[in-house]
């Protein structure tokens, strides 16, 4: 999760996907993405060869994986490129502004923006219409990497609102899908040699004196410990008493009280992350409030109060006992990969990994709706539960249980 102190107008950016750009987009996204920069150099699927065949009937379909890792959409895109489903995206704002290139190249790939803060009408229009036009989209149902692959966060309404919404718009006959996708990544044994050094270098970015020769697991958690005790510091809020999940959530809590105190709060926000989006829509629009704009000590308040709300999504962000509770390979570097992104700003891979993608069975939003089993109105909350629950079931195979293809091309007999 990056640290965002976007007070920058908002531009939405449709999406315009290009035929003759896609294919060398494809292998660059397989060959060096996908295997240099993430690592990931197996993928275990199944399930999307009925994804395929409910797309070749002209069906609308929507996918909503849970995301828990950068490599996600690139790992989406290799599954498109395999099954020949030309997946369109909805992607943050924030990836848009890197620069000029990189906006035009996801427009070229069929990627457009949304403003995750406010209600983004135009970017549900495009999703609307590539749903209804029969074009396959990816929504991501969690909102932000969270790095815990084996746990959901609570799923945002918004891609079951959309789904809805689409059975209204699609030619009679045809049908809207939601496809549950649950994602993995393994990592090799050989990452475990790479943890100690880059606990070390962890620890020195606080200014800390490395200890090496302490227990692995023991030095994960005082790490952690002690970078929440500087955001506790920082931030000069109460130190709750009892475990660290406890300090967590007193962080979170402590810290958007003292934003919707000056902001005011939104009776229909109630969990963590739906608190932070209303307050910074509401940060961001009295920050460019043309007609009234802020004074410098103001805007300097409403700058530093992103920064809390931040702060209080990371805490969020922690799972307290998700480490402890079962302290396998893969939670540790998760874990380790996820206080890198906090402390360096971006996660590493530096050991190969697989990724295990399932594409769970399709559920039929159209007919819910006409068995009467949704309401018309209202039903974006059932649906959303039944989702959850889900890719809750898909995350928790044990790895194997899916059939594994190679990446690389002379394993898996590909050309391209």
């Amino acid at each position: 999760m990056r640290r965002l102190r976007n007070d920058l107008p908002y531009t939405f950016r449709p999406a315009r996907p290009k035929d003759w750009f896609r294919p060398p987009a494809l292998w660059l996204n397989r060959h060096w993405l996908l295997e240099r920069k993430y690592r990931v150099t197996a993928i275990e699927e199944q399930g999307f060869e009925r994804v395929r065949e409910l797309d070749a009937t002209g069906d609308s379909m929507l996918l909503a994986p849970n995301h828990a890792d950068h490599a996600d959409p690139h790992l989406m895109m290799e599954i498109g490129r395999r099954y020949e489903l030309p997946f369109h995206f909805m992607a943050a704002r924030e990836v848009f502004e890197v620069s000029k290139r990189a906006s035009w190249a996801l427009q070229s790939m069929g990627v457009f923006s949304v403003d995750r803060d406010g209600p983004d009408v135009s970017a549900i229009k495009m999703a609307l219409s590539i749903l209804a036009a029969g074009k396959p989209l990816v929504l991501y149902p969690e909102g932000e990497i969270y790095h815990h692959h084996e746990r959901l966060d609570p799923l945002h309404e918004g891609v079951a609102s959309i789904g809805m919404k689409a059975c209204g718009r699609v030619s009679e006959g045809r049908q809207v899908w939601l496809v549950p996708v649950g994602m993995r990544f393994l990592h090799d044994p050989s990452v475990e040699a790479t943890f100690r050094d880059r606990l070390t270098r962890l620890e020195d970015r606080i200014g800390w004196t490395p200890k090496p020769k302490m227990d692995l697991d023991e030095r994960i958690l005082r790490l952690g410990q002690g970078v929440l005790g500087l955001k506790e510091s920082e931030f000069q809020v109460n130190v709750a008493a009892g475990g660290i999940q406890d300090r967590l959530e007193s962080l979170c809590g402590q810290l958007l009280e003292m934003v919707e105190a000056r902001m005011g709060s939104d009776g229909a926000a109630g969990t963590a992350p739906e608190r932070v989006r209303a307050m910074r829509y509401r940060i961001r629009r009295r920050l460019l409030d043309v007609d009234h704009p802020p004074g410098e000590d103001e805007r300097t308040l409403l700058l530093d109060d992103l920064d809390r709300v931040f702060a209080a999504l990371q805490a969020h962000s922690y799972i307290g006992d998700y480490l402890l509770a079962e302290p396998t390979l893969d939670r540790r570097a998760e874990t380790i990969m996820k206080l890198e992104e906090d402390l360096l700003g971006f996660p590493l891979y530096p050991s190969a990994r697989t990724a295990r993608i399932l594409a769970g069975e399709p559920i039929s939003i159209s007919e819910m709706l006409q068995r009467g089993e949704l309401p018309r109105k209202g039903g974006a909350s059932a649906l959303t539960s039944l989702l959850e629950e889900r890719l809750s079931r898909l995350i928790e195979v044990p790895a194997g249980a899916a059939c594994s293809t190679e990446l690389v091309s002379r394993q898996s007999g590909e050309t391209g």
